[in-house]
C-alpha cells in the first residue's frame, strides 16, 4: 500500500486493468494469457484489486435508445437550500424522480451536473419540470458523445510502481 491508501500497482496489475476495462466478461484463462500469467496468479491479482478497491464493480454497457430513452441531455441544477443534509435528501429525490444517470457535486455557480435520459422532448420537459421543484436548472441537450468512459486507457495515466 502507498501512503495514500491504495494498492501499489504494477505494469501487470495495470495490464489487467486495461483488459477488463475493455471487456469485463473475459475469462480468467483468457485474461492470463493476454497479461502472460497463470490463471490462479491473475485469478489472485484480480480478487486483489477487488479488495483494495481498484475495482468497484463489473457493470453491463445498456444501449440506452434501444430501451427507449433515445435523449440525453445534462442538467445543471442549484438548489434553493445547501447543506451536508440536504445532499443526501437530494439523491433521494433525484432516485424517487427517476431518469438520472448520474450526479455529480461541483465548484462554480451551478452545485449539481445531472446526467438524465428520457424518451423525447416532451418527456425531458417533464423531468426538467420536477427537477425544478428543487432549484433553477439550466439544460443542454446530449446531440452526440465523442467519448465515452469506457474508451479511456485509464491505465494509461497511470505510472506503474
Amino acid at each position: 500500500m502507498n501512503t495514500v491508501g491504495t494498492p501499489d500497482l504494477d505494469a501487470v496489475d495495470l495490464g489487467i486493468l486495461r483488459e477488463l476495462a475493455r471487456d469485463a466478461r473475459i475469462s480468467v484463462a483468457e485474461l492470463g494469457r493476454r497479461v502472460s500469467l497463470s490463471r490462479p496468479a491473475v485469478a489472485e491479482r484480480v480478487r486483489r484489486l477487488e479488495e483494495g478497491g481498484v475495482i468497484r464493480g463489473y457493470r453491463a454497457d445498456l444501449d440506452l435508445a434501444r430501451l427507449g430513452l433515445g435523449l440525453q441531455a445534462r442538467v445543471a441544477l442549484r438548489p434553493r437550500y445547501r447543506s451536508r443534509r440536504d445532499a443526501r435528501r437530494l439523491r433521494e429525490r433525484l432516485l424517487t424522480i427517476g431518469h438520472v444517470l448520474s450526479c455529480v457535486h461541483v465548484t462554480g455557480e451551478n452545485c449539481y451536473e445531472l446526467t438524465v435520459a428520457v424518451r423525447d422532448a416532451r418527456h425531458l420537459e417533464e423531468v426538467v419540470e420536477e427537477l425544478t421543484a428543487l432549484g433553477d436548472t439550466t439544460t443542454s441537450v446530449v446531440l452526440s458523445e465523442l467519448v465515452l468512459q469506457g474508451d479511456a486507457d485509464v491505465t494509461a495515466w497511470v505510472a506503474p510502481r
